[in-house]
């Protein structure tokens, strides 16, 4: 993926900042934190699709029996995690390039395919739409409907 292509990138391409003092981009502790970052976001991101998977899979093994409470309850975790995955791949997609540096842009090495694709794949289900329905349920208590996208 993205991360793990401009990890690559970074390691044996790419050049240090200057002011950073340091003789190899790997050691710029902006790069590193950056880095950290990424890391981080995936980490939460992953974390909340494991636990919804958990629940997704409760609420499956219950079949009928699933209350619309659990339906909503489960509707708004998932809603949850569209916003976090898509907050933390647009903002990883978009910001490889602040550690690859300007040389990284060139259309030979297919960076912005990344952020092209999620951004592609984010506009199917608009992610406004699954923080406004986390919103209202935060705000109200009121449960997303259920839809074609819900």
């Amino acid at each position: 993926g993205a991360l793990e292509t401009a990890r690559e990138y970074t390691r044996t391409q790419a050049r240090p900042w200057t002011p950073a003092g340091v003789t190899q981009a790997v050691e710029d502790p902006y790069t590193i934190r950056s880095y950290g970052e990424f890391g981080i976001q995936l980490q939460a991101a992953d974390a909340a699709a494991r636990e919804a998977a958990q629940l997704l899979q409760a609420a499956w093994d219950k079949g009928d029996a699933l209350t619309s409470q659990e339906r909503g309850e489960l509707m708004v975790q998932i809603s949850g995690v569209k916003a976090i995955a898509t907050q933390a791949a647009l903002d990883v997609t978009s910001r490889i390039f602040e550690v690859i540096g300007a040389r990284g842009t060139h259309p030979k090495y297919g960076f912005d395919r990344f952020w092209r694709n999620i951004r592609t794949h984010t506009l199917h289900d608009p992610v406004s739409y699954k923080i406004a329905e986390v919103g209202n349920y935060v705000l109200n208590q009121r449960y997303p409907i259920p839809g074609f996208t819900s």
